[in-house]
């Protein structure tokens, strides 16, 4: 505003200047009175009939929804067809809203620009899948999840709506192995939340009810030596790790914390492991051992701090305290 009525009173002094240069070389007073009472007058109707505030105005932009979103990832995949990013980016988006005919569309397309991706594969089975009748099973659907699996068996997606598929097309028994076989890859909430469609399926097939075992878990508590200050550590990224006693191959079960404050305590469990066929509970001895990284990084260092390991028997319900320590 303030550079704005700078410039304008400028650009009258130039012009009444100007205009009036004649009168002013004969009578000065009067060329610069007429001068500054016309500069007054302008200034003056400008604000009776001007918009001051339309100053430095900026029009509001409209609201992007989702449709004209939508319209926009249209044309980017219609001017550029091999953009594999912003096809899935489309087909994913019409599948969360519902929209599968336009999903199906776009994830066709993806499979032909990437003809050997597992995932795509499923995601359009998902798209075919939720579009068809919940009784009856979708032949293409099935296609497209045995692709899946021929390239990637242990696809976990594939393996849930095979046993869909296989449950709409009356064969409960066979979907309930198709779910079993599936729980050990699981953390214990999905696990969980698949139980009851397992059990479902072994009730169609007259088989009794899985319960699932408790899952076994450890408090370890992790604390500095004494000499030692947190202020002085090496590293701020801390590793947990239970190992087989022998402390052969990797570790069984493993949690990495970022930023710890000590002493810090947490759990271990068989959510914790590193393979999926293998769990913690299914040791009856381990060693358990504390790191803190001085790269960040879960491969040991020169620098390093570390706790000497720890056995311990898997029912074991007290607490375990592991001291850190610079290494040897």
């Amino acid at each position: 505003m303030t550079v704005f009525i700078v410039l304008a009173a400028a650009l009258c002094l130039a012009l009444f200047g100007y205009a009036l240069w004649p009168v002013v070389k004969q009578q000065r007073m009067a060329g610069a009175g007429i001068g500054t009472l016309s500069i007054a007058l302008v200034g003056l109707l400008y604000w009776q009939l001007g918009k001051p505030e339309a100053i430095g105005y900026v029009a509001p932009q409209p609201e992007q929804t989702i449709e004209t979103a939508l319209a926009d990832l249209e044309d980017v995949v219609k001017q550029q067809p091999d953009n594999l990013e912003a096809t899935l980016l489309l087909a994913r988006s019409y599948l969360q809203l519902g929209q599968y005919p336009q999903a199906q569309r776009h994830f066709k397309s993806a499979t032909l620009l990437q003809p050997d991706n597992a995932q795509i594969m499923v995601d359009y089975a998902e798209a075919l899948f939720r579009a068809g009748r919940p009784d009856q099973p979708d032949a293409q659907a099935r296609q497209w999840i045995d692709k899946a699996l021929v390239l990637d068996p242990e696809n976990q997606r594939a393996r849930f709506f095979l046993g869909i598929l296989l449950l709409q097309s009356g064969k409960p028994a066979e979907a309930a192995d198709v779910w079993q076989r599936l729980l050990p890859q699981l953390d214990a909430a999905t696990a969980k939340a698949l139980l009851p469609q397992i059990n479902q399926a072994r009730s169609l097939s007259g088989q009794p009810e899985l319960v699932l075992p408790e899952m076994k878990s450890i408090s370890v508590r992790i604390t500095l030596a004494p000499a030692l200050r947190a202020e002085d550590a090496p590293g701020k990224v801390l590793f947990v790790f239970a190992r087989q006693t022998d402390g052969a191959g990797p570790p069984i079960a493993a949690k990495r914390v970022e930023n710890p404050q000590w002493p810090l305590t947490l759990t271990l469990s068989d959510a914790d492991s590193i393979m999926p066929t293998r769990k913690l509970s299914d040791l009856p001895v381990y060693t358990l051992t504390a790191r803190l990284s001085a790269s960040g990084s879960a491969d040991a260092g020169a620098n390093d701090w570390q706790s000497p390991p720890v056995r311990v028997q898997s029912d074991t319900l007290s607490e375990v305290t592991l001291t850190l320590s610079p290494k040897p």
